[in-house]
């Protein structure tokens, strides 16, 4: 039985679906501000709300997305908002919460029909999305181990099923394993033949708007290890880890720059030619539409099959630096995209900074070219209304 497959909502994630009828809110940075353009501490905020209710969360709890995002929808739908007591900056940073940020990338998708259910299964693209991941993974396992292995086979099957068989010394071994969606942003995959024949491992995988982390565990081989990639418009961070029978045995962390930044060394004919596939491939599918006419600020190919793309604009005025961003995790050989948009905040008179009026799309193509649009949860009125829980059909792929 795979036990990290069930979850169920923490006693946090409880608290914040229940806030309503907000008496106070406070923004402040929990380390004490220096400067506006200097580096500040920890954004923290306080909540006041309902009977007597409080809670206090920082960008370091798990939580706190999730936690701004409820008391953005509870101001914006508050008929008193001059009664909720807040300072000065609060209410700048609350007040520019307000403007719907991405209707115009979503505006085709309000005019069109929405489905109650989908038509295509997200779970079919999961072996294809995920059998790369598992390949870097044990690969990387057996190097740190002092084995070197050759994938010469490998399959992908229903529903998140797939096999790998590896070349290790003069023996082949084959690796069998099960990906299963846990909630909207969770994957758990089950691996059998780690390592030996009777190995197994757990990898649980994370996607956040700008970060991917995992972490893994195998008990017969006495193994643990974490790891995260990073994405902002300068950079991405690699972060690593393994243990073994409760001993690190390896750590690593590696910058690499952002190949479109105009700063950096002109372009690598094999970053130019990932552009320009990526460019098209978000133009046959129909997620062009997702993103802004301008160019991406920032583009990363992994080494597991998957890209990630970046695009934002900035809206900047005498109280509030608005920076609204749209991304991609790509699954290109899997025909699938998870798009995601969010705002950030910035107060000019503090530099504080919270995100908002955020959307999520699944885009889902088959063999057959039929292009599906699932949205996810989201923040801001319009969004949670008419898009979130439904399904787009968007027609053929152009051949």
């Amino acid at each position: 039985m795979i036990e990290s497959v069930f979850r169920k909502m923490t006693q946090e994630e409880i608290d914040v679906e229940g806030i309503k009828d907000i008496k106070m809110v406070h923004v402040y940075d929990l380390t004490g501000a220096k400067g506006p353009e200097q580096k500040y501490g920890i954004t923290a905020v306080l909540l006041n709300y309902g009977d007597n209710k409080q809670l206090n969360y920082t960008e370091n709890d798990h939580c706190f997305n999730s936690f701004v995002n409820k008391i953005f929808e509870a101001y914006n739908s508050s008929e008193n908002k001059e009664m909720i007591i807040m300072d000065g900056t609060t209410r700048q940073i609350l007040e520019a919460g307000e403007i719907p940020r991405h209707d115009t990338i979503l505006d085709k998708y309000y005019n069109a029909e929405k489905l109650e259910n989908p038509v295509l299964v997200n779970d079919a693209s999961l072996s294809l999305r995920f059998e790369p991941f598992v390949e870097y993974l044990l690969s990387g396992l057996y190097k740190t181990m002092g084995t070197d292995v050759e994938v010469i086979d490998r399959k992908c099957g229903w529903r998140g099923a797939g096999s790998i068989l590896y070349k290790v010394g003069k023996t082949n071994h084959r690796v069998v394993f099960k990906a299963f969606q846990v909630n909207e942003s969770t994957v758990s995959i089950k691996v059998n033949g780690c390592l030996s024949a009777n190995g197994d491992i757990i990898i649980n995988l994370v996607f956040y708007n700008n970060e991917m982390t995992f972490s893994y565990r195998s008990i017969s081989e006495a193994i643990e290890g974490s790891g995260s990639f990073t994405f902002n418009k300068e950079s991405l961070r690699e972060m690593q880890q393994i243990k073994k029978n409760g001993k690190q045995i390896f750590y690593d962390v590696n910058l690499y720059a952002n190949p479109l930044n105009e700063d950096n060394a002109p372009m690598s004919e094999e970053a130019s030619n990932d552009s320009f596939l990526i460019q098209q491939w978000l133009e046959v599918t129909g997620l062009k539409a997702h993103f802004p006419e301008a160019v991406p600020c920032a583009i990363y190919s992994l080494p597991f099959g998957m890209d990630y793309i970046l695009y934002n604009e900035n809206d900047i005025n005498e109280q509030v630096d608005v920076k609204i961003y749209s991304c991609a995790y790509l699954w290109r050989d899997a025909a699938y995209a998870d798009v995601r948009g969010w705002s950030e905040i910035k107060s000019q008179q503090t530099g504080l900074t919270l995100k908002n009026e955020e959307f999520r799309i699944i885009n889902l193509s088959n063999k057959r070219g039929l292009v599906q649009n699932t949205f996810l949860s989201g923040t801001g009125s319009r969004y949670k209304q008419e898009l979130e829980g439904k399904y787009v059909i968007n027609g053929r792929k152009s051949e």
